[in-house]
């Protein structure tokens, strides 16, 4: 799976920080994994950069978030610009998620989900659905402000999930 947010944006390793340091979110919809385990999945995903850094987050309820957590379709996603690509056995290819960084934009901060290849297993399933919690903490890094790492091979901001 390839994330396609551009590897090479100057010497930048992140954008521009939050001032803030409490990132609201709520999500506007859930994936095909229902409510529960769709909340689940992306709750443990923050709680991954809550644990390593000095923000923290907290989910709202009153339409102030930050961050606008999405599930889109096509139709949607082409709206939206989302640009984040994935390759499943080197034939099928899609829009799978896009975490947009800190900034002025109306988009700072939100997470866009495809609607449909969602599962909260550990690996791609049979059928082309991808674990959700795994995207999530990847887009959430750009949301916080990380680019890819393309040095160690091992880091969630690899471009390759």
């Amino acid at each position: 799976m390839f994330c396609a947010l551009p590897d090479n944006i100057g010497n930048k390793k992140y954008c521009t920080p939050w001032k803030q340091k409490i990132l609201t979110y709520d999500s506007q919809n859930y994936s095909s994994l229902g409510k529960e385990k769709t909340l689940n999945e992306i709750e443990n995903a923050i709680s991954v950069w809550q644990n390593l850094c000095k923000l923290k987050f907290e989910r709202v309820f009153d339409g102030s978030q930050v961050m606008n957590i999405a599930f889109l379709t096509d139709d949607e996603k082409q709206n939206a610009e989302i640009n984040c690509t994935y390759k499943l056995n080197n034939k099928k290819s899609g829009t799978l998620a896009q975490g947009f960084c800190p900034g002025n934009s109306a988009l700072s901060g939100d997470l866009h989900f495809d609607n449909e290849r969602w599962s909260d297993q550990k690996t791609v399933s049979r059928d082309g659905k991808f674990n959700l919690f795994s995207v999530a903490v990847h887009e959430i890094g750009h949301c916080i402000g990380l680019f890819h790492n393309t040095e160690d091979k091992d880091s969630i901001m690899q471009p390759n999930y």
